[in-house]
C-alpha cells in the first residue's frame, strides 16, 4: 500500500463502460487507496464494483461524445470527414485533460492509457505530462491491448497504414512505462519499437473476482428475469419450458428448493462486437450443420445459443438466424446489464470465441471472463492464442465450421455431472483445468502496479539508467 494517495488519470479513446480491462485497472488502484480519474467517452455504464461506496470521493469520471459527421459526408468527402472527427476527439481530450481532471487534492501522478487507438491519444497524454510542473510531471503509461497501426483495414504498404505505424514507433518510447496482453506482444514492441524490456511488462487479462460460476438459485432469477425475451424471440423455448410457471428452460422449483431440469437444453454462450473483425458465419454455419446431425439422435440435447453483444452487423445476422429454419437449436440475440453478463456465463455449458487479432498478438478477454465462471471454449485459431486456450485442455480450438460443429457434437452430448448438472465427458475436465487460473487482483499487483506506480527507489535507479 503506498505512503499517501496517488492520481492516476486513465484515459480511453472509446466508451469507458466497453472498456473492462481499463475499468479493472480503476478497481485495482481504488482498492489500493489512491485516487482516480477515468476519461472517455459516454456510452455504456461502469462496472457495479466502482460504484461502490467506500470510493465516494476517490474516483472521478469524465465522459464525452466526440462529434459524428454525417454517412453522406464521409461517402463523398472523406478528407473533411476525418478533419471533424479528429478535431471533435482533440477538443474532447484537452477539454478533459486540462480543464477537468482536478489536480486541487492531488496532482497527476501517471497517466494511463488504451492503445489502440493510438492517433492522438498517445500525443495528446504525452503532451499533458510536459505542460505539467517539472517537479511534479506525470509518468506516461501505455497498455498495449493490439497495435494501432493494424486496426486499419488495409494492405500493409498502404501509406495511411505506414504513417500510422511510424507515429506509434515514434510516441511509443516516449513512455516511462508499458503494459500488453501477451508475451508475443512483448517481444515484438521490444524488437520495433526500440522500447527497453525495463519498461514493460506482461500483463495478462485475468477475470476479477465477480466473474465466477453462477449458483442455481441465481441462476433460475436470471431464467425468470429473460424468459419473457427468450420466449419472445425463439416461441420453442416455451414449448421446452411446458405450462408450469414458475420453471425456466434450464430450472425448475422444487418445493422451496431450485433444480436443474432433466434433460434441459445445452446453453452456449458467445459475446461479439457484431463487426467485420468476427466472422460470425462460422458460428452460424457450424450450428446449421449441427442441427441436422442432432435430427437422426433422439439423444442430443437441444441447444439454446445465447449471443451477447452490440455492433454494426447485429441486424444483418439476426435477419440471416430467422431465415435458418432450425429444429433443435435456438439462437437468442440479447443484450445484458453488466451486472447480469457474469451471472449468464457463469450458466453456461460451453463459450463460443469468434476474435481474431488484427496484430496476431492480442487475445480476447471474453475468454478470460468466461474461464473466470468455470466455462471451457471453443475458439478460433489464430497466432498466440495458444498463450491463452490449450487445446484439449481447457477448451478446443478451431479453424472452419465443420471443425465447430464436430467438437460442438462432441463435446455438448448428454453425459450429465451428477453434481452440478452441468453436462459432463470433455466439458468436466476442461472445467476442473479451468480452476487453477489467476485472477486480476493478484497479476495487477505483481506485474502493473509498479509500472504504473513505479516506488520511489525504482524510479531513481531507472531515470539513472536512461
Amino acid at each position: 500500500m503506498n505512503s499517501k494517495p496517488k492520481h492516476v488519470a486513465i484515459v480511453v479513446l472509446g466508451d469507458i463502460g466497453r472498456s473492462p480491462r481499463m475499468q479493472y485497472h480503476a478497481l485495482s488502484l481504488l482498492e489500493n487507496k489512491n485516487y482516480v480519474t477515468l476519461v472517455g467517452y459516454a456510452g455504456e455504464d461502469i462496472i457495479a464494483a466502482l460504484h461502490d461506496d467506500q470510493f465516494h470521493g476517490f474516483l472521478k469520471v469524465i465522459r464525452f461524445q466526440p462529434y459524428m459527421p454525417s454517412a453522406t459526408l464521409k461517402r463523398f468527402l472523406l478528407p473533411m470527414y476525418l478533419m471533424l472527427r479528429l478535431f471533435s476527439i482533440l477538443w474532447g481530450l484537452v477539454y478533459a485533460l486540462w480543464v477537468q481532471v482536478d489536480t486541487n487534492q492531488c496532482p497527476v501522478d501517471c497517466i494511463l492509457v488504451q492503445n489502440p487507438p493510438s492517433i492522438p491519444l498517445i500525443f495528446i497524454a504525452y503532451l499533458y505530462t510536459l505542460t505539467q510542473p517539472k517537479k511534479c510531471r506525470p509518468d506516461l503509461v501505455i497498455d498495449w491491448h493490439n497495435l494501432g497501426f493494424s486496426m486499419f483495414p488495409t494492405r500493409d504498404n498502404h501509406p495511411i497504414r505506414k504513417i500510422a505505424k511510424l507515429y506509434e514507433k515514434h510516441m511509443a518510447p516516449l513512455a516511462t512505462g508499458h503494459l500488453c496482453v501477451t508475451k508475443a506482444m512483448k517481444e515484438w514492441l521490444i524488437a520495433n519499437f526500440d522500447i527497453q524490456p525495463w519498461k514493460i511488462s506482461e500483463l495478462y487479462d485475468r477475470p476479477p473476482e465477480f466473474f465466477r460460476p453462477t449458483t442455481l438459485d441465481d441462476m433460475h432469477d436470471l431464467m425468470m428475469k429473460l424468459r419473457a425475451e427468450m420466449e419472445n424471440q425463439c416461441p420453442e423455448l416455451k414449448t421446452i419450458r411446458g405450462e408450469n410457471e414458475t420453471s425456466t428452460v434450464f430450472t425448475e422449483k422444487n418445493m422451496s428448493n431450485v433444480v436443474m431440469k432433466k434433460n434441459r437444453p445445452a446453453l452456449v454462450v458467445s459475446s461479439t462486437s457484431w463487426t467485420p473483425d468476427e466472422d460470425f458465419s462460422v458460428l452460424l454455419d457450424a450450428l446449421v450443420k449441427l442441427d441436422k446431425i442432432s435430427e437422426c439422435d433422439d439423444t442430443f440435447p437441444h441447444v439454446v445459443t445465447v449471443v451477447t453483444g452490440k455492433g454494426p452487423l447485429k441486424n444483418m445476422y439476426e435477419a440471416n438466424i430467422k431465415s435458418l429454419n432450425l429444429k433443435h437449436i435456438s439462437i437468442l440475440t440479447l443484450w445484458m446489464e453488466s451486472q447480469d453478463y457474469p451471472k449468464l456465463l457463469g450458466c453456461a455449458d460451453l463459450g463460443i470465441s469468434l476474435h481474431v487479432s488484427t496484430s496476431g498478438l492480442d487475445l480476447p478477454m471474453k475468454v478470460l471472463d468466461m474461464f473466470g465462471c468455470e466455462v471451457p471454449v471453443c475458439a478460433i485459431n489464430f497466432a498466440c492464442l495458444n498463450e491463452l486456450v490449450q487445446d484439449g485442455q481447457n477448451g478446443r480450438i478451431f479453424v472452419s465450421s465443420d471443425d465447430l460443429c464436430s467438437q460442438l457434437l462432441c463435446l455438448l452430448k448428454p453425459e450429465r455431472c451428477q453434481n452440478d448438472g452441468k453436462i459432463g465427458g470433455d466439458l468436466r475436465i476442461y472445467r476442473k483445468n479451468i480452476r487453477r487460473i489467476g485472477r486480476w487482483k493478484d497479476n495487477w499487483t505483481l506485474h502493473a502496479k509498479d509500472i504504473i506506480l513505479p516506488p520511489k527507489e525504482m524510479k531513481d535507479e531507472h531515470q539513472k539508467e536512461d
